[in-house]
């Protein structure tokens, strides 16, 4: 079934047996062990609520509260001034560089989920659009590379056709996502 037309219930079964087969490992994911779960910002809350039903035991990485402790490294006003200056370049990717950036205080969340032999399970992505953060630059660190478990990305968006019936997905319905790099569920 395409993963336009489940139901959440659907696909949470998906994840589940995605899981368990080790899916996140196989040649369709592209090389990372990670699935990517699809859903409509509408349902976001259902999704929360299901996500800490089923994964509460696992290493939740709330994208949203890491923002904030981002912004707190700097101040508000100091990030104010940053984003305003810098926000047709990613002020948020730093290479190289000895500060920490945001794409660093994720890979170090999903470095501590490991660390504690934890499934690293993301959630409120939504906050990467606007960061010039995308899914790959989190799925090409080395850190993810090494990962025995899966890393779930809980992505907001829409899954549709294209004009060959292959299935793109559009980051909070308004960006096409690029390529992948894991299973999408």
């Amino acid at each position: 079934m395409s993963s336009l037309n489940k139901s959440l219930e659907s696909k949470f079964n998906d994840l589940k047996l995605a899981i368990n087969e080790e899916r996140g490992k196989w040649p369709t994911a592209q090389g990372v062990n990670a699935l990517i779960i699809v859903y409509s910002p509408e349902e976001e809350k259902k999704y929360f609520k299901r996500i800490e039903e089923e994964f509460s035991d696992e290493y939740i990485i709330d994208l949203s509260q890491l923002f904030i402790k981002y912004i707190d490294m700097f101040g508000l006003e100091t990030f104010k001034t940053v984003y305003k200056n810098y926000r047709s370049t990613s002020a948020f990717i730093n290479e190289g560089e000895e500060d920490k950036d945001f794409l660093d205080l994720i890979l170090d969340e999903i470095e501590k989920a490991l660390d504690s032999d934890k499934m690293p399970v993301i959630i409120r992505s939504g906050i990467l659009y606007g960061t010039g953060i995308r899914n790959k630059d989190i799925l090409e660190s080395d850190i993810v590379n090494k990962t025995k478990k899966p890393l779930l990305i809980f992505y907001p968006g829409e899954v549709q056709k294209d004009i060959n019936d292959n299935e793109k997905v559009f980051f909070v319905n308004a960006v096409k996502a690029n390529d992948y790099r894991g299973q999408l569920i």
